[in-house]
């Protein structure tokens, strides 16, 4: 909805025109003061959005690497990838995402970096989260019991873990008509939203963090199974609420009043289970839930996760991989949450 009359409108476009076309003409620093001045007012408008899709690593910014790196036993499975000029290596959200998941014990330090990979890819590897440090044994679960930990206390400890992660898009089709009647696929015309509609993240779960830190015998029920199973918190969705406060933070002062005063609200829900099976999750998306009468909006995500004991032989060089100390999360991007403030969570109440 306009927050302009239509005279008000033409007249500002009509003034940066003419302020820009006397500044190339002129080329005197007074006259391009009023276009920087300009560019300074649009950037502080558009930067949160940029920003949020930095952190979703977003694809139109720069394709992902998706890289096959050697990781340091010699194989593929956790190698990382490193953003260069044509690529983005990771997803920095996901990142954070793994400082929330393993937190919660005071002195222990983090360093987390993201990879970009398909997440059915298993040629030449499958790419899996990873706790580095054991420098003998691809897959040894630091402080399990079976295997020592990294750190004797958390105190002081600082632990260097990868994850992986795959965006998904949505594309219209045949579902936006104006897309099929002038036959133009690729076209925004505005009806989807641009931002990734979950982002498939790999990562290791917090007992297996704590298990490494040096925390005996961390419960795993307590630590990591969501409340609809008996635990006592819905991990995935604690990351997912921390992207709608990051988002909120993000917002410009009048971008976040409009949207609160007339914009349909995001919240989360409780984790929800899948089968047994990485297919499973993998094809389980995130639960986005209109309320067709209010038009807010309800986020759940869908977990996976495994204790931090192999109950098979794997690893990299064996036929199966380890799924020991994972948590998988299917999670919100910031990105969505600030283009629904911007933009689609306003169409119900603040539309033409």
């Amino acid at each position: 909805r306009a927050e302009v009359t239509e005279e008000e409108a033409h007249d500002a476009i009509a003034s940066d025109v003419a302020a820009f076309m006397t500044a190339v003409i002129s080329n005197t620093d007074e006259s391009w003061a009023k276009v920087k001045a300009r560019v300074k007012e649009s950037t502080a408008f558009t930067q949160p959005i940029v920003d949020a899709f930095n952190m979703e690593a977003y694809h139109q910014f720069l394709p992902p690497c998706l890289c096959e790196a050697k990781d340091e036993y010699g194989y593929m499975e956790y190698g990382t990838c490193k953003s260069n000029a044509t690529c983005t290596g990771g997803t920095p959200w996901t990142a954070r995402a793994q400082q929330i998941l393993g937190s919660g014990l005071e002195g222990l330090k983090m360093t987390v970096v993201d990879s970009s990979h398909i997440v059915t890819e298993e040629r030449p590897s499958c790419h899996l989260p990873h706790i580095h440090g054991n420098l003998t044994d691809s897959a040894a679960n630091p402080g399990n019991g079976k295997s020592p930990p990294l750190c004797d206390s958390p105190n002081g400890c600082t632990l260097n873990i990868t994850t992986v992660t795959q965006q998904m898009y949505q594309s219209a089709g045949e579902f936006d008509w104006w897309r099929i009647h002038f036959n133009l696929s690729s076209a925004d015309t505005g009806f989807l939203m641009e931002s990734a509609t979950e982002l498939k993240a790999k990562l290791k779960s917090r007992q297996s963090i704590w298990e490494a830190a040096g925390v005996a015998n961390v419960n795993y029920t307590a630590s990591d199974v969501p409340t609809g199973e008996g635990g006592d918190v819905d991990r995935c969705a604690e990351i997912n609420a921390a992207a709608i406060e990051w988002a909120m933070k993000a917002l410009p002062k009048t971008t976040k009043d409009r949207y609160m005063k007339y914009g349909n609200k995001i919240s989360v829900g409780p984790d929800q289970k899948t089968c047994i099976a990485g297919p499973c999750w993998i094809f389980d998306p995130l639960k986005w839930e209109e309320d067709k009468k209010t038009g807010d909006v309800t986020v759940k995500s869908v977990w996976l996760g495994e204790k931090n004991k192999n109950i098979y032989p794997c690893g990299e060089g064996k036929i199966l991989p380890c799924d020991a100390g994972f948590h998988y999360c299917k999670l919100l991007s910031p990105a969505r949450v600030v283009e629904w403030a911007y933009v689609d969570g306003l169409r119900k109440n603040y539309g033409i």
